[in-house]
């Protein structure tokens, strides 16, 4: 009966990747995907997108705000490789950067 009895522990990082980073990833990636949905959304309607799309672009600077924190807290853990907590970084500025980029253009060509 001792088959029955062992349970697994799934881990989802190891001493190879901070925490930080990994939440930092994820935080990037979820605003990375709402920034080009939102400009596909853009391209497919001829601009006229809802209302909607402007808040998912504000939670996507907020989320991308949130990374770049849990980015930096990476840099201070212990574990984890160098690169993966720059391009942690640098994924989270680049969402960062991206909305207010639009907006900026949109305000220069409109």
């Amino acid at each position: 009966m001792a088959l029955f009895n062992k349970k697994k522990k799934y881990y989802f990082s190891d001493d190879s990747v901070a925490s930080d980073t990994i939440i930092a990833f994820v935080l990037g990636s979820i605003s990375l995907i709402i920034e080009f949905a939102g400009v596909f959304a853009s391209i497919k309607t001829g601009g006229n997108v809802p209302e909607i799309i402007g808040v998912l672009y504000v939670c996507a600077i907020l989320l991308s705000f949130c990374g770049i924190a849990f980015a930096w807290m990476g840099f201070n853990a212990e574990e984890g490789g160098v690169k993966s907590k720059r391009f942690s970084l640098f994924l989270n500025i680049f969402t960062f950067l991206v909305p207010l980029f639009v907006i900026g253009l949109y305000h220069f060509v409109g």
